[in-house]
């Protein structure tokens, strides 16, 4: 099923090109990122606090899709495309110009409907909007320890500024979806096992070593802030109740920061 929306990704990469190109006044670069296994508290704490939330249910998938789309991009987009030249952005903003609105709406409608024209190669679904919001905190979604599939697009205007749209599934809801040309049999191996290779394969995986760390705060500095900055200078940053335990570049567990015998510690509290 994941390798069918790797597929699809590519596929809807070339359609959000050619949304975004009539506004953009050039030709965009659209590319797909790997799709990313999360949770849902993960993804959430990765959003601006300002950006273009649209939620469906995309019947059968059980549970809300969200897109997202950068409020930076919806302002990039009115500019180019009314022959602005804007230079503010959506780090201090906490609501879209009237027109900005109806480009945002117009885009989430466009995106949406090429993402059900791509999934009937899959799996028919048909979309209805459940509604919009410009923050993510205040959308009420799902739960934290929900499992998620996030499908990302970063997006290049050529002004090496990148923006994203992203499409967010619950990963229970995917589960099920009968996805066409599917070769349930093709996981089935009658072959027997072979208990001395495996008991040495076991043996060095358990020697493998993998880097884990945590992500305490992810502050946001303009380019006018970050040349600035000296010696002295404070740079104010939250810590979330509940962090990320890294494995390489996956999410392994959350959990909280502590002290043990005098050092810092992580405590695990739920395994991801």
């Amino acid at each position: 099923m994941l390798g069918g929306m790797e597929k699809l990704g590519d596929r809807l990469a070339k359609r959000l090109r050619a949304i975004i190109e009539p506004y953009s006044g050039g030709r965009p670069l659209v590319s797909a990122r790997p799709l990313d296994n999360t949770m849902f508290m993960m993804w959430d704490a990765c959003v601006p606090s300002f950006v273009s939330l649209s939620l469906y249910r995309l019947h059968p998938i059980k549970g809300p899709v969200t897109l997202r789309v950068d409020a930076d991009l919806v302002t990039q987009l009115v500019d180019r495309f009314y022959g602005g030249h804007s230079s503010r952005g959506a780090g201090d903003r906490r609501e879209f110009t009237p027109t900005e609105t109806r480009l945002a709406v117009r885009i989430a409608e466009t995106v949406v409907a090429a993402l059900v024209d791509c999934w009937s190669e899959l799996a028919p679904v048909e979309a209805v909007l459940l509604g919009r919001e410009t923050n993510v905190g205040q959308a009420e979604i799902m739960a934290g320890e929900a499992e998620v599939v996030v499908q990302a697009f970063e997006i290049d205007l050529g002004d090496k500024h990148h923006t994203t749209i992203e499409i967010v599934y619950p990963k229970d809801g995917l589960a099920a979806l009968d996805i066409a040309g599917t070769d349930k049999s093709a996981a089935q191996d009658t072959r027997p096992a072979d208990p001395v290779w495996q008991a040495g394969l076991a043996n060095r995986l358990d020697d493998v070593r993998f880097p884990a760390r945590t992500v305490l705060a992810r502050p946001n500095l303009k380019i006018a802030e970050l040349v600035a900055l000296k010696p002295g200078d404070i740079i104010p940053i939250h810590i979330a109740r509940h962090l990320p335990l890294l494995i390489g570049e996956r999410v392994f567990a959350h959990g909280s920061i502590g002290e043990q015998d005098g050092c810092a510690a992580f405590m695990i509290e739920k395994l991801a």
